[in-house]
């Protein structure tokens, strides 16, 4: 039998003729099933003749559907030009045996584990990568931390890279058969911006608007605490000028910032505190703006009777009580000074405390005076470091007269004979000198 004589067949009732050798088939078309039983041509016979389908105007088809059935292409291939393929043997290939760098980010949910068997590395390797972690810098993973692996052709991994933040990284080297631990600083630079404007409304409000961060605002304010009352003194018109500097690592900001200079215009008069290389903040002449304290509160030194401790035992109750300040044993009648500049927030009596007086300095320090004599200052008065503000006296719940006296940093009681106390020392020679000079180029970016 001829493999090549066309076999005679119907198609949904319809005579056609096809080449013998097709596969059998099923073609859906506009709703229709169309069966037939053929075989596959060989590649000799895919460009005879085309195969042609009569269609009877009673089966009422679309024009669309019987062009499709005609198409050449249903079942032929093109024979397109593109030329015989390039033997790989002929293509250039560079390989430099080197290993390569690879990166991945972190996903929710990754742990080191997971990443490893990811990338088909042995969990052993990374067992040896936490015993020389002792920074413990992959602990808790977070989703985008970039980690660099870099991996010979053994599969050995020879370094792994953790960035912690834009400034820092973790490596690990591999030595012998562990890993060293060695922390990466990225080179950064810092970039100097002049924020201000005019107070409108409250000066944290304007401060915000202008671009300052809440640590910022709250930097300002206490900068100048011991010169101005920011709720009180600042008014509506008044300006302010901040220069500061923030930290960029490939122009991408880390999130560092440091205030170099503030200048507060208040009623006309300016204020200026600017910052020198020891991290502190003078004035224009290079004068410290915190204000000091003397360590004992009394006209002259005298006989602690009993001191700070949060476990005393009361010498009236016996029960365990903080003792919250330290007791002088002074005569009644001695003389109390203000340990600092401040302003009088309380002079009253209490049952317990005796005649008692709290000044407040600045915004981070409170002292009180307990069981005085007499009040030689009220309510509101401003005080100056060394002035008499109280006779010490034997009032209220004590066992003698003495002065108990309390210092307080951030509404939290403190020892004041051990607090480290704010100094008032102010740039001598040539730090000041080299301040100086300073200051006019931290004038000039203002003014520009």
């Amino acid at each position: 039998m001829n493999p090549l004589r066309p076999i005679q067949t119907k198609l949904l009732g319809i005579p056609m003729q096809l080449p013998k050798r097709h596969l059998y088939g099923i073609i859906f078309l506009s709703g229709l099933t169309l069966t037939t039983a053929v075989m596959m041509p060989s590649p000799n016979e895919r460009v005879e003749q085309p195969l042609k389908i009569s269609i009877p105007a009673s089966l009422n088809l679309p024009k669309e559907a019987r062009e499709q059935i005609n198409n050449t292409e249903f079942y032929t291939l093109p024979n397109d030009e593109i030329g015989p393929l390039e033997p790989v043997d002929a293509l250039e290939v560079i390989t430099s045996g080197e290993p390569e760098w690879q990166e991945y980010v972190v996903q929710r949910g990754d742990t080191l584990s997971t990443i490893f068997n990811g990338l088909g590395l042995p969990l052993a390797t990374m067992y040896k990568l936490l015993d020389a972690d002792k920074e413990r810098a992959l602990d808790g993973l977070k989703p985008g931390q970039t980690l660099s692996l870099l991996i010979d052709e053994g599969n050995l991994l020879q370094e792994f890279k953790i960035q912690q933040d834009l400034l820092h990284s973790r490596l690990f080297v591999r030595s012998g058969e562990n890993y060293r631990s060695q922390l990466q600083t990225e080179e950064s630079n810092w970039e100097s911006r002049t924020l201000g404007g005019v107070i409108n409304g409250s000066f944290y409000l304007s401060a915000r608007d202008a671009g300052l961060s809440p640590s910022q605002i709250q930097r300002v304010a206490n900068l100048f605490q011991w010169q101005l009352n920011f709720a009180r003194d600042l008014r509506q018109g008044d300006s302010f000028k901040v220069l500061v500097q923030r930290e960029f690592v490939d122009g991408q900001s880390t999130g560092k910032s440091e205030l170099q200079a503030v200048q507060i215009t208040n009623k006309g008069k300016s204020y200026h505190a600017f910052r020198h290389e020891d991290g502190k903040f003078y004035d224009a002449k290079g004068e410290s703006l915190e204000r000091g304290f003397v360590r004992i509160p009394l006209e002259r030194n005298t006989r602690i009777s009993s001191n700070f401790n949060l476990t005393r035992k009361h010498p009236v109750t016996g029960r365990v009580q903080p003792h919250h300040g330290t007791d002088f044993a002074v005569p009644i009648g001695t003389p109390v000074v203000a340990p600092g500049d401040g302003v009088v927030v309380k002079a009253t009596r209490h049952p317990l405390a005796g005649n008692y007086l709290v000044i407040r300095h600045g915004r981070q320090y409170t002292t009180r005076f307990l069981h005085l004599s007499r009040f030689l200052v009220k309510e509101g008065d401003t005080v100056k470091r060394g002035q008499r503000i109280a006779l010490s006296g034997n009032t209220g719940r004590s066992t003698g007269p003495h002065l108990h006296y309390e210092f307080h940093v951030n509404n939290r009681p403190v020892d004041p004979m051990q607090v480290k106390l704010p100094m008032a020392e102010g740039l001598s020679g040539a730090e000041r000198r080299t301040f100086l000079s300073r200051v006019e180029q931290y004038k000039r970016e203002f003014a520009g």
